[in-house]
């Protein structure tokens, strides 16, 4: 399990009100994965070593709704993974605009009035 394969599957996970994946809105800070000494069966033969997810994620709005429902999105997937013991969340304030990939400005774009693109317009 690495950073690198959670930063695809979170790829899974979007935003509910803005419909673009955690990766495309620039969520993402920082990933650590480490073995979990203290899960079940640690140590024994045979039985796989599960790992602590720790993720450090902007809130792209003050919508406390859907950061809760993109959250729990964020640890189901996860959780998919048999190495994933637990997943540990910590939200960061702070995020900007600035932070979307160039195809999401592009998504958001056509989704918004002619007025309000001045907020998200693309990186020279």
């Amino acid at each position: 399990m690495t950073a690198e394969e959670i930063r695809r599957a979170l790829r899974d996970c979007f935003h509910p009100a803005l419909k673009l994946n955690v990766e495309a809105l620039g969520l993402i800070e920082k990933i650590s994965v480490v073995p979990d000494k203290d899960a079940p069966g640690a140590g024994i033969p045979g039985v796989p070593q599960k790992h602590i997810v720790g993720l450090w994620l902007y809130r792209p709005t003050e919508d406390e709704t859907a950061t809760a429902m993109m959250t729990e999105l964020i640890r189901n997937r996860l959780h998919g993974f048999p190495e994933t013991g637990a997943v540990e969340i910590t939200l960061l304030d702070g995020w900007t605009p600035q932070r979307l990939t160039d195809e999401a400005r592009e998504q958001l774009a056509t989704q918004l009035r002619p007025q309000q693109l001045v907020q998200i317009k693309a990186k020279d």
